[in-house]
């Protein structure tokens, strides 16, 4: 009799134990596909397929994503491509302007448009109908929709903010590891001496595909860029 109770006992212990296991795993799983962000408030069908592919809606940690560009990395191993921008205003205006602005509204001209911003350092998220967005800050992660050949093709793209250097006026920000193209893009502000401020803005890049590096790459970007200083030029007249 003592034996059989011990037995039933243990075996009472087991199932406890077993459905135990069973109800905390299940949680954990329910955990993990909960998603963080609300693909709907995307406008951008490209975008939203890019965040939801690579499961970054799903993230509970956004410290998870992460820049191509490396310390170790070398600049010269990437193709160049340089083009030089001047607006009409002092040097510490334009720096403060860039430095501050609103990316939300500067990313959104013709050829580009915003879809969302996560700040890493707060895990947080905004979408182009927030009415606070924070200013530029190194571990925000921006996502745009490049829209090609006058919208027949929508190309998503994704870039962290890596560096902010006041010493030196330059702002850098890098493609994310999984993105097409990897690399990063510097901008760097000097007074030109004439009231007017020159912006080198200059990009490092590679990619898995010759034709995109040496033909669509420098192209393309050419007209994404120009559209962006432009936006900027205006937000900095109008202020």
């Amino acid at each position: 009799m003592v034996f059989r109770r011990t037995f039933y006992g243990m075996m009472i212990v087991k199932v406890i134990m077993a459905i135990l296991i069973l109800v905390f795993t299940s949680l954990s799983c329910f955990s993990q596909r909960h998603t963080t962000i609300d693909l709907n408030e995307i406008h951008q069908k490209q975008v939203r397929k890019y965040i939801h592919s690579r499961a970054i809606d799903q993230m509970q940690d956004f410290s998870l994503i992460h820049a191509s560009w490396k310390k170790q990395i070398k600049e010269s191993d990437f193709h160049i491509n340089e083009r030089i921008f001047f607006l009409k205003s002092s040097l510490s205006d334009v720096w403060e302007f860039y430095r501050h602005a609103n990316l939300v509204k500067s990313w959104n001209g013709h050829s580009v448009r915003f879809g969302l911003l996560i700040a890493k350092s707060s895990n947080s998220v905004f979408y182009a109908n927030t009415s606070v967005c924070p200013e530029v800050d190194t571990g925000q992660v921006y996502f745009l929709n490049l829209g090609l050949l006058k919208g027949l093709i929508h190309i998503p793209v994704a870039f962290e903010i890596i560096n902010i250097d006041p010493l030196t006026d330059k702002l850098e920000f890098s493609y994310l590891e999984d993105n097409k193209s990897r690399g990063k893009q510097s901008l760097q502000f000097f007074d030109n001496g004439d009231g007017r401020t020159r912006i080198i803005h200059t990009s490092y890049f590679k990619s898995n595909s010759r034709l995109r590096d040496d033909l669509l790459y420098p192209y393309f970007h050419k007209r994404f860029i120009r559209e962006f200083h432009r936006n900027m030029g205006q937000l900095v007249k109008k202020t």
